[in-house]
């Protein structure tokens, strides 16, 4: 059984973006586009949203774009989506935005000006993910990419730790004190008398804490946080 690859597009030039459609429905046409859009915020909703209708398998994101350029909508979606595949265009040198965008949890940076080489990503993608019977990170992980690149998979758990390392950084100096004690076992009251403060500031502390770096619960913001002192 084949599954069905489905694509968003964001350029901010209408021009760029109807001819991405006719190239890619002419030489891909079992690629279905779900949405073409202009703005990077509408794009970032699309991306993001909980319908499948919506949700593309694949995005072909512009680089230069007004509010929100194409670095900081690849970050934004890959830290929330393990699996969808990110491809960045540009018609600057690919060097400016190469390093960034792959950082950022992209896949793929290919040239406006070489439409062969992204009909060939496109393809690998399209030949990779089309059996739905297959494990998907094999699959993904068939398609060849440049170095520094990486799966999705690979890509989002990346993102992921970089998004706890940068949330445990900005710790205050109590809240280091509060998971410093919950990680010697100290409970809430004991941490409470530690520090002479209250249960409830205890609590709205270490939920803080929790939000910072990404944790289900306090266990694993103690573990994260350990494992950030080492």
């Amino acid at each position: 059984m084949n599954k069905e690859i489905t694509l968003g597009l964001i350029d901010n030039d209408p021009l760029s973006l109807v001819a991405l459609k006719n190239l890619i429905s002419q030489a891909l046409p079992q690629i279905k586009l779900v949405w073409a859009v202009s703005e990077p915020l509408r794009a970032q909703q699309l991306a993001l949203s909980a319908s499948s209708a919506r949700h593309p398998t694949i995005l072909l994101t512009d680089m230069s774009m007004p509010g929100l350029d194409g670095i900081d909508l690849t970050k934004k979606i890959r830290l929330h989506d393990p699996s969808m595949w990110i491809i960045a265009m540009t018609s600057f040198p690919l060097q400016q935005y190469r390093d960034s965008v792959a950082h950022a949890g992209a896949q793929a940076l290919v040239s406006k000006g070489q439409p062969a080489a992204l009909l060939a990503l496109l393809s690998q993608i399209v030949i990779a993910l089309g059996d739905s019977s297959t494990n998907a990170h094999k699959t993904a992980e068939s398609v060849t990419l440049e170095s520094g690149f990486l799966p999705p998979h690979q890509a989002f758990e990346r993102s992921a730790q970089n998004s706890r390392a940068q949330g445990l950084e900005t710790f205050t100096e109590v809240e280091n004190r509060i998971a410093r004690l919950c990680s010697e076992g100290y409970s809430t009251p004991e941490i409470q008398k530690e520090l002479g403060v209250s249960n409830g500031t205890i609590t709205t502390h270490i939920k803080r804490m929790c939000e910072k770096v990404g944790a289900k619960n306090r266990v694993q913001m103690v573990a994260l946080w350990v494992k950030g002192q080492k």
